[in-house]
């Protein structure tokens, strides 16, 4: 496994969000984590990526390197694109030529030209940005990433592409990934399976296996499984006015 969440708990001014939280992910595999606001989503991907200690449990990560999407680009504005992607590489202390060769890759997988790495953030569409950040995340080649709601901010279509470039991504480079989002189509598109948190801290957690590989489902067959999971009970709390579809 390359993370392990054990009997997890965390609690935010004596009220906990967080009790004997369970996560496992394996080589490859995107999980996805849903869940109604407040229900701990973002709390479970800070705790797995060591951004913030568990009051309770253990984390095992089993993996060299990761990376982080936020739901905000957080770019840095003094940085051409370029620079922003380069980053991480620069910190690593990889050589001139080799982050150039990386970031040009990059750019060409997340669908930005070379005359946008020249921009700085401020001159960027704000999906040109999360393009960025995306292609910032996968230049350090991370064995694990983490996505904290990163499409939330971007229209449909370009929603749409962003999640293809994920999915092919990850399906090209192995790399395991949890990727907290509201949105069960989201979900069920980019991931192999699914964890529903619930409301309440004591409250049941629903695990999901989704048939087949991300990138190869039919769209019918995502519509299908969204309706049919819509109309479930266990994802009442998903759909309870509090919280949209897409």
């Amino acid at each position: 496994m390359r993370l392990v969440l054990e009997r997890v708990g965390h609690a935010f001014l004596g009220r906990a969000v967080l009790e004997d939280f369970d996560l496992s992910l394996a080589a490859g595999e995107v999980v996805a984590l849903l869940g109604p606001s407040g229900c701990g989503k973002t709390t479970v991907l800070q705790i797995a990526a060591g951004l913030l200690d568990p009051l309770r449990g253990r984390v095992q990560r089993h993996y060299r390197r990761h990376a982080v999407v936020f739901q905000e680009p957080r770019l840095l504005p003094w940085f051409t694109a370029h620079d922003n992607i380069a980053y991480g590489l620069r910190a690593a202390g990889v050589a001139r030529a080799e982050r150039a060769a990386i970031v040009a890759q990059r750019a060409q997988d997340v669908g930005l030209s070379l005359h946008d790495l020249d921009k700085y953030p401020a001159e960027l569409s704000g999906g040109m940005r999360q393009r960025v950040a995306v292609a910032r995340a996968l230049a350090v080649r991370p064995d694990m990433v983490y996505f904290d709601e990163p499409f939330t901010a971007v229209d449909v279509g370009l929603k749409r592409i962003l999640q293809d470039l994920v999915i092919e991504a990850a399906a090209r480079e192995q790399f395991s990934a949890l990727f907290v989002t509201h949105d069960l189509w989201e979900a069920v598109r980019v991931a192999h399976r699914l964890l529903l948190l619930p409301r309440r801290a004591d409250g049941p957690v629903v695990a999901r296996a989704i048939a087949g590989e991300p990138g190869r489902r039919r769209e019918r067959d995502i519509f299908a499984l969204v309706e049919a999971w819509s109309a479930d009970p266990a994802f009442r709390e998903l759909f309870d006015g509090r919280e949209s579809v897409h």
